[in-house]
């Protein structure tokens, strides 16, 4: 930080200090700017608004100076009240001078930000290469296998499977039948199209699914692949027939949202483990 900028900000502070220091209920915010207002002659510049904000310049010091010290974890943002923690007082106490009590609080912000950043690294990294490994395994699933998956997932979401198509026969695009209720009584008929293939389906598969949906079905279209812009494009122009498109980390995801409503069996097919690592701090 400039050396300029750093002693102006300092004095903002001093203010925002003392009329801190006897309240230890803390102060409204606006109260403290206010404060900081009357008690330092500010230059046109510091009480020019900042466009961005709609803030006049030092308010905008202020609260920049103000979230330091609270990061640092000597000041505590209450709704709209400022008070200094127990540490703050601590440290105002020991440091008299409010320059170095800035510097000190930038000094740890910026060693909390490189932990964070060390952090978030390890979790990225370790994130990557589970999906990579995760990817590797559905994809070598066999076309039988990932529709089997499929199903557990339905079972999981509370769909009862009326009718699976059986192995070794083309069904066409039907692959999975279900309904919301075990009696098929109430509720629309779920038609699943499950592709497996490696490649991304393409609008002309997408539109042969939607011959088999009737004008009160729901359709559901998995693709490990993924789909090609215009499969969005034109499933959007179909609300009344409600198709819904399934990626492959889209099935990952409500996997794991629904991993405790899986049967022991699912869990075989696909199992997975979580494994918990530092979060980064907020």
């Amino acid at each position: 930080m400039d050396e300029l900028v750093l002693k102006r900000t300092s004095e903002f502070l001093r203010v925002v200090l003392r009329v801190l220091w006897s309240k230890p209920g803390g102060v409204p915010a606006r109260g403290i700017l206010d404060a900081v207002a009357a008690k330092i002659k500010l230059t046109d510049d510091e009480m020019a608004l900042v466009p961005s904000t709609s803030l006049p310049q030092y308010e905008k010091t202020v609260r920049s100076a103000i979230n330091i010290l609270a990061e640092a974890g000597w000041l505590i943002k209450n709704k709209e009240r400022w008070v200094l923690s127990d540490e703050g007082l601590s440290t105002c106490k020991n440091i008299r001078n409010v320059e170095e009590i800035f510097k000190t609080a930038l000094q740890i912000c910026k060693e909390k930000r490189q932990r964070r950043e060390e952090i978030l690294m390890t979790v990225e990294n370790a994130e990557e290469r589970a999906w990579q490994q995760i990817w590797k395994y559905l994809n070598e699933m066999n076309p039988l296998e990932f529709k089997s998956l499929i199903g557990d997932l339905l079972k999981a979401l509370n769909y009862h499977l009326d009718w699976v198509a059986p192995p070794g026969k083309n069904h066409g695009y039907i692959d999975i039948i279900a309904y919301p209720n075990p009696l098929g009584s109430s509720g629309a008929r779920v038609k699943v199209h499950v592709k497996h293939s490696g490649q991304a389906a393409t609008v002309e598969g997408l539109r042969a699914f939607l011959g088999t949906l009737g004008q009160n079905d729901q359709g559901i279209f998995v693709s490990s692949g993924g789909f090609t812009d215009l499969v969005f494009d034109e499933a959007n122009t179909h609300e009344l027939r409600r198709i819904r498109l399934i990626s492959l980390e889209q099935v990952y995801q409500l996997w794991i949202e629904n991993y405790d409503r899986l049967s022991q069996r699912a869990r075989h097919r696909f199992p997975l483990k979580p494994i918990y690592f530092l979060a980064p701090e907020k």
